[in-house]
Protein backbone atom coordinates (compact mmCIF):
# COMPACT_ATOMS: atom_id res chain seq x y z
CA UNK A 1 0.00 0.00 0.00
CA UNK A 2 1.19 3.35 -1.14
CA UNK A 3 0.07 6.97 -0.39
CA UNK A 4 -0.16 9.72 -3.43
CA UNK A 5 -1.77 13.00 -4.67
CA UNK A 6 -4.19 12.97 -7.40
CA UNK A 7 -1.71 14.88 -9.86
CA UNK A 8 0.69 12.18 -9.62
CA UNK A 9 -1.58 10.10 -11.76
CA UNK A 10 -0.32 8.88 -15.15
CA UNK A 11 -3.38 9.47 -17.19
CA UNK A 12 -2.47 6.24 -19.59
CA UNK A 13 -2.10 4.03 -16.13
CA UNK A 14 -4.68 2.12 -14.92
CA UNK A 15 -3.39 0.78 -11.28
CA UNK A 16 -5.11 0.88 -7.78
CA UNK A 17 -5.96 4.48 -7.03
CA UNK A 18 -8.49 4.79 -4.10
CA UNK A 19 -9.69 8.15 -3.03
CA UNK A 20 -9.57 9.04 0.60
CA UNK A 21 -10.93 12.36 -0.06
CA UNK A 22 -14.06 14.21 0.44
CA UNK A 23 -14.63 15.40 -3.18
CA UNK A 24 -13.94 12.87 -5.89
CA UNK A 25 -11.19 13.32 -8.62
CA UNK A 26 -12.21 14.43 -12.14
CA UNK A 27 -9.40 11.28 -13.08
CA UNK A 28 -10.57 8.42 -15.07
CA UNK A 29 -8.37 6.43 -13.99
CA UNK A 30 -9.79 6.87 -9.67
CA UNK A 31 -11.86 3.81 -10.39
CA UNK A 32 -12.50 3.33 -6.06
CA UNK A 33 -13.52 5.33 -3.27
CA UNK A 34 -13.11 4.38 0.39
CA UNK A 35 -15.33 6.98 2.57
CA UNK A 36 -14.48 5.87 6.33
CA UNK A 37 -11.03 7.17 6.01
CA UNK A 38 -11.87 10.21 4.70
CA UNK A 39 -12.10 13.17 7.67
CA UNK A 40 -15.74 14.13 8.24
CA UNK A 41 -16.65 17.40 6.55
CA UNK A 42 -16.90 19.53 10.00
CA UNK A 43 -12.93 18.94 10.40
CA UNK A 44 -11.96 19.16 6.96
CA UNK A 45 -13.96 22.82 6.74
CA UNK A 46 -12.42 23.93 9.89
CA UNK A 47 -8.73 23.62 9.42
CA UNK A 48 -9.41 24.62 5.68
CA UNK A 49 -10.66 28.04 7.44
CA UNK A 50 -7.88 28.48 10.03
CA UNK A 51 -10.25 27.41 12.94
CA UNK A 52 -8.62 24.20 13.77
CA UNK A 53 -4.70 23.92 13.92
CA UNK A 54 -3.08 21.22 12.54
CA UNK A 55 -2.57 19.24 15.55
CA UNK A 56 -6.06 19.96 16.34
CA UNK A 57 -6.91 18.53 13.13
CA UNK A 58 -4.55 15.58 13.49
CA UNK A 59 -5.83 15.12 17.21
CA UNK A 60 -9.73 15.02 16.07
CA UNK A 61 -8.82 12.82 12.56
CA UNK A 62 -7.24 10.05 15.03
CA UNK A 63 -10.11 9.55 16.72
CA UNK A 64 -11.92 9.24 13.72
CA UNK A 65 -9.59 6.36 12.73
CA UNK A 66 -9.21 5.05 16.34
CA UNK A 67 -12.64 4.32 16.38
CA UNK A 68 -11.82 1.46 13.21
CA UNK A 69 -10.08 -1.44 13.12
CA UNK A 70 -6.52 -0.88 11.14
CA UNK A 71 -6.26 -4.60 10.36
CA UNK A 72 -10.41 -4.64 8.85
CA UNK A 73 -9.85 -1.32 6.72
CA UNK A 74 -6.54 -2.61 5.37
CA UNK A 75 -7.96 -6.16 4.21
CA UNK A 76 -10.65 -4.24 2.62
CA UNK A 77 -8.57 -1.40 0.52
CA UNK A 78 -6.32 -4.30 -0.48
CA UNK A 79 -9.51 -6.78 -1.08
CA UNK A 80 -10.81 -3.46 -3.12
CA UNK A 81 -8.02 -3.13 -5.64
CA UNK A 82 -8.05 -6.68 -6.48
CA UNK A 83 -4.39 -7.07 -8.08
CA UNK A 84 -3.62 -3.68 -8.10
CA UNK A 85 -1.87 -2.33 -5.04
CA UNK A 86 -3.63 -0.04 -3.42
CA UNK A 87 -2.64 3.90 -3.57
CA UNK A 88 -4.71 5.70 -0.94
CA UNK A 89 -5.24 9.66 -3.03
CA UNK A 90 -6.03 12.92 -1.82
CA UNK A 91 -6.29 16.30 -3.72
CA UNK A 92 -3.17 17.45 -1.07
CA UNK A 93 0.95 17.94 -2.39
CA UNK A 94 4.17 16.50 -1.51
CA UNK A 95 4.75 20.03 0.64
CA UNK A 96 1.47 20.65 2.71
CA UNK A 97 -0.66 19.58 5.55
CA UNK A 98 -2.48 16.01 4.70
CA UNK A 99 -4.65 13.19 6.20
CA UNK A 100 -3.11 11.03 4.10
CA UNK A 101 0.06 11.18 6.15
CA UNK A 102 -1.91 10.84 9.45
CA UNK A 103 -3.44 7.92 8.22
CA UNK A 104 -0.15 6.24 6.58
CA UNK A 105 1.11 6.70 10.07
CA UNK A 106 -1.37 5.30 11.93
CA UNK A 107 -1.28 2.18 9.56
CA UNK A 108 2.63 1.88 10.01
CA UNK A 109 2.16 2.27 14.08
CA UNK A 110 -1.25 0.02 14.59
CA UNK A 111 0.35 -2.68 11.67
CA UNK A 112 3.80 -2.66 11.86
CA UNK A 113 3.81 -2.30 7.52
CA UNK A 114 5.52 0.52 5.79
CA UNK A 115 3.58 2.58 3.60
CA UNK A 116 5.59 4.35 0.97
CA UNK A 117 4.32 7.88 -0.90
CA UNK A 118 3.95 7.13 -4.77
CA UNK A 119 6.72 7.92 -6.65
CA UNK A 120 8.58 8.87 -3.93
CA UNK A 121 9.36 6.17 -1.99
CA UNK A 122 10.24 5.58 1.62
CA UNK A 123 9.81 9.26 3.62
CA UNK A 124 9.18 9.98 7.65
CA UNK A 125 5.77 11.02 8.58
CA UNK A 126 5.28 13.54 11.62
CA UNK A 127 2.30 15.89 12.51
CA UNK A 128 0.54 15.37 8.84
CA UNK A 129 3.91 16.44 6.56
CA UNK A 130 6.20 13.73 5.04
CA UNK A 131 9.79 13.97 4.35
CA UNK A 132 11.82 12.22 2.10
CA UNK A 133 13.83 9.53 3.43
CA UNK A 134 17.67 9.61 1.88
CA UNK A 135 20.55 7.49 2.67
CA UNK A 136 23.57 9.01 4.17
CA UNK A 137 26.93 8.41 2.87
CA UNK A 138 29.41 6.48 4.79
CA UNK A 139 30.90 9.09 6.80
CA UNK A 140 28.92 11.74 6.73
CA UNK A 141 28.24 14.24 9.74
CA UNK A 142 24.61 14.07 10.96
Amino acid sequence: MKTGYFNQIDNDLTMGYVSISLYPSKNKNVLYEFKSLVPNWKLLEMHKSKQLSDNHFEKEYLIQLNSLDANTIFEQINFLTGDYEPILMTHGNKTSFCHRHILAKWFEEKLEVEIEEFKTGLVTRSKGYMKKITQKRLFENE
